[in-house]
């Protein structure tokens, strides 16, 4: 009788431990998404980068970073990421950046040079030794000094607004 009791309870774990295994697969827990518009002096700011960095450790120690880019109207939205539909919710430090080459040229996702080879650009060389320039004011550039920061709660999170100053 212990036996077959013993049985039953290792075949119960087993089925319990094949179905949380395969539940990896589906995004779990709450999701948000982000939207707002940055501006600077009062203008749309076309083609900027908007970035939300997590303010406390995801999986494996890491912070979270979600980024979108602005339309002409300087519009931006972070929904789904990855298999997710949505961020999680909590707090984030908001980086903006917009960068142009020494000469003047305005560079943004599509144009020459996509957004991905401008981050790693700027990420492996250094923005100024990959001889660009951010166009934008200087402290919202980096996470340890924006004073950007947006709580996002579970659901639809509309006009998170950002409004540049400085220089």
């Amino acid at each position: 009788m212990l036996a077959r009791r013993g049985a039953v309870q290792a075949v119960g774990f087993l089925v319990l431990a094949v179905t949380v295994g395969c539940s990896g697969d589906k995004a779990t827990g709450p999701f948000a998404t982000v939207s707002g518009t940055v501006t600077q002096g009062g203008a749309p700011v076309d083609g900027a980068k908007v970035e939300f960095h997590g303010t406390t450790e995801g999986q494996g120690g890491a912070r979270d970073m979600f980024a979108s880019t602005t339309d002409s109207s300087g519009k931006y939205m972070i929904a789904g990421v990855g298999k997710n539909p949505g961020i999680p919710p909590g707090m984030y430090k908001v980086v903006v950046t917009k960068y142009r080459t020494k000469s003047g040229e305005i560079l943004k996702a599509g144009e020459k040079v996509d957004q991905a080879q401008l981050d790693a650009q700027a990420s492996d060389l250094g923005p100024a030794a990959a001889g660009l320039i951010n166009h934008l004011p200087k402290e919202f550039s980096n996470p340890s000094t924006t004073k950007l920061s947006a709580t996002v709660q579970e659901g639809k999170n509309e006009n998170v607004n950002f409004d540049l100053k400085g220089k």
